[in-house]
C-alpha cells in the first residue's frame, strides 16, 4: 500500500512541477530573432477552419462556434452559431464591402451592407481593427511597426524582441524554442493590443489557438480551432453575400 502511495505522489508532483527555468547563457542577436520570425511566419495565405470563439467584453462572456475563412490580404468570412448550432449570423468583407445577414434577431431578419472600414467591421465584431490587420493576426503574421531602435530582452522562459519609434513601441514574444508566440504593441499611454498563440500543430507549426487582447476596449477574444486548413484555394464569391429575397438592404452608416 505504502508503494502505491509513493507512485501515485510521485504521479501528482510530477504532473504539477512546472517547466524548469530556461538560463539563457547567451542571448541571440536582433537579426536572428527577425530572420527566424520572417522564416516561420507570413507562410500561410489563407486557412478554412471551424472554431470556437469566446469573446469577454467588459467581463461579460459570449461563446459561439463559428465556421471561418481568411485569405490575405483583406479577406474575412465568418459563419456564426449558437451553442445549439443555430446560425445566427454571416459577414463577409472581400477588401472593398462588408456584408452583413443577422438571423433570428427580435425583429426580422437583416442585411446589411457597406464600406469594409475598421469602424464598420467593428461594429459587429467588437474588435477595432482594420480587415487587413485582422487578416494577418489570424493568418500568424503580426504586423510590425516601423522601428529605429531594437533590442532582445529576457523575461522569465520568454525572449522578447523589443522594437521602438517615436510613438509606439512592439514586443515579440519567442519560447523556449525560439517559436514566435506573440505581440505587444504600446502607446505613449500603455498596451493597447496583445496577441498570443498557442497549441501549435506539429505537422504545420501552425497555431489551433489565437488570443487577441484590446485593453482600451476591455475585450478578449479567443479562437481554439478544432479544424484547420491552411493555404487553400477559396472562390473569391465566398467573401461575398447575395441578398435574400424579400430582405431590403440597409447601408452600414
Amino acid at each position: 500500500m505504502s508503494r502505491l502511495f509513493i507512485g501515485l505522489l510521485l504521479v501528482v508532483v510530477t504532473a504539477c512541477a512546472r517547466p524548469p527555468q530556461v538560463t539563457w547563457t547567451e542571448l541571440p542577436t536582433v537579426d536572428f530573432l527577425l530572420t527566424r520570425l520572417a522564416d516561420t511566419t507570413g507562410q500561410v495565405h489563407s486557412l478554412d477552419g471551424t472554431a470556437k470563439v469566446s469573446m469577454t467584453v467588459k467581463g461579460k462572456i459570449f461563446s459561439s462556434q463559428q465556421f471561418l475563412l481568411v485569405e490575405k490580404p483583406d479577406r474575412l468570412r465568418a459563419d456564426v452559431l449558437t451553442g445549439f448550432g443555430q446560425l445566427i449570423l454571416q459577414l463577409t468583407a472581400d477588401g472593398k464591402e462588408l456584408s452583413v445577414f443577422m438571423l433570428h434577431t427580435p425583429v426580422p431578419s437583416r442585411f446589411l451592407r457597406g464600406p469594409a472600414t475598421a469602424e464598420n467591421l467593428a461594429r459587429f465584431t467588437r474588435v477595432p481593427l482594420a480587415t487587413e490587420d485582422m487578416v494577418r493576426l489570424l493568418l500568424y503574421e503580426p504586423p510590425l511597426i516601423t522601428y529605429q531602435q531594437a533590442e532582445v530582452v529576457a523575461e522569465g522562459n520568454t525572449l522578447l524582441l523589443c522594437l521602438n519609434n517615436q510613438k509606439f513601441r512592439q514586443e515579440l514574444l519567442f519560447d523556449r524554442y525560439l517559436r514566435f508566440v506573440g505581440c505587444r504593441y504600446f502607446s505613449q499611454e500603455g498596451i493597447f493590443l496583445e496577441v498570443l498563440y498557442d497549441k501549435f500543430n506539429e505537422r504545420d507549426a501552425f497555431p489551433r489557438k489565437i488570443q487577441i487582447k484590446l485593453a482600451e476596449e476591455d475585450t478578449k477574444v479567443v479562437f481554439i480551432f478544432s479544424d484547420l486548413q491552411t493555404n487553400v484555394r477559396i472562390e473569391p464569391e465566398r467573401f461575398t453575400l447575395e441578398i435574400p429575397a424579400q430582405i431590403a438592404v440597409e447601408p452600414i452608416l
